[in-house]
């Protein structure tokens, strides 16, 4: 009975949950990893579904996304499926910012950042690849992007042979649905380790303080989560999303997502290598962030070059976004 017990006793309890962590983890800025990672759950149930009605194949992607689309139920799926996708990278670059602006890829927490960034990138390639495989013009488009750009690339040319003809579709949504799943829980899992093992980043220039529960900071998470994904609720069904018609070859008709409109612009004036080049700097600036800005607190002049350098940056993108947005469609394929 006693042994009985004990075992009881070191199963895991709810108020397992109510250990320490200091009071700004109530915050909606050190809430938004939780948030995006609600909506992550909620891609994968609506991803989950639309997969049983969808057909993998170049003749049939966009017949079945369009069949899907015709039942009031289904299009409303497919709009918080895609409304959901777009909010979380909105979240993500809210997250970032956070991360950059309090400087919490310093110290300990620098192997955590690197975690971050690989799951940065996975969520680029999960919208681009659930762009591809709806295989409208849209998808068609940024499909040939994708090609002709790593063709460029040293050894390019074979891994693009890989990805034409009529398995693309079938490629890509292995990718998307299977490939790019396992790789987000390999690197999700030992962020979130990490997040624990390191604690909440403190608030720059303020004494920590454990004056609130884990339990209290996921309450929080839940009552943040509900009206924003609420609000996603709300755009799908005023704001269906388009398929468009095609694809077409031959043709360039569309532009891509407002994510990657900043891309689109830079391919305007440096061709189609500005879609190879700009990530990598991006990605390789990310990585040595930690290295240059490695004095702890806001105030230290580096710290200060990263914050004013970041939103520099983001500030041409947001022009970039609106300009392109506003301006007609730019030929850039050779296709």
């Amino acid at each position: 009975m006693n042994v009985e017990k004990s075992n009881q006793e070191k199963g895991w309890k709810l108020k397992d949950l109510d250990y320490p962590v200091p009071k700004h983890a109530l915050e909606f800025g050190y809430c938004l990893g939780g948030i995006i990672l609600v909506g992550f759950g909620l891609l994968i149930i609506t991803g989950l579904i639309m997969a049983l009605f969808f057909t993998p194949t170049v003749a049939g992607a966009r017949l079945s996304i369009l069949t899907l689309s015709e039942n009031p139920f289904g299009l409303l799926l497919r709009s918080f499926h895609r409304w959901t996708a777009e909010a979380i990278m909105f979240l993500i670059i809210l997250h970032l910012s956070r991360i950059i602006f309090t400087g919490s890829y310093q110290g300990k927490r620098k192997v955590n950042w690197f975690f971050g960034i690989g799951l940065l990138v996975i969520t680029f390639v999960f919208f681009f690849s659930g762009t591809v495989i709806k295989w409208d013009q849209e998808g068609y488009e940024a499909y040939q992007h994708m090609l002709e750009a790593t063709e460029m690339l040293p050894l390019g040319v074979y891994f693009a042979s890989f990805l034409k003809g009529t398995a693309a579709v079938m490629r890509m949504f292995v990718t998307h649905s299977l490939i790019l799943p396992l790789l987000l829980f390999v690197f999700l899992l030992p962020h979130l380790a990490l997040v624990k093992l390191n604690g909440l980043s403190p608030l720059p220039n303020t004494a920590p303080s454990n004056s609130t529960t884990f339990s209290q900071h996921l309450k929080k998470v839940l009552g943040f989560s509900v009206p924003i994904y609420g609000l996603v609720v709300f755009l799908s069904a005023q704001f269906p999303v388009v398929l468009y018609p095609g694809p077409y070859s031959g043709v360039e008709m569309t532009k891509p997502p407002w994510i990657f409109l900043p891309l689109y612009a830079l391919e305007d004036k440096l061709g189609l290598i500005a879609l190879i080049i700009a990530p990598i700097i991006i990605v390789i600036a990310l990585i040595i962030l930690p290295y240059f800005d490695s004095k702890a607190g806001e105030n230290s002049t580096t710290h200060k070059v990263v914050v004013w350098s970041f939103l520099i940056i983001a500030a041409i993108s947001i022009a970039l976004i609106i300009f392109v947005g506003i301006t007609p469609p730019v030929r850039h394929l050779n296709m």
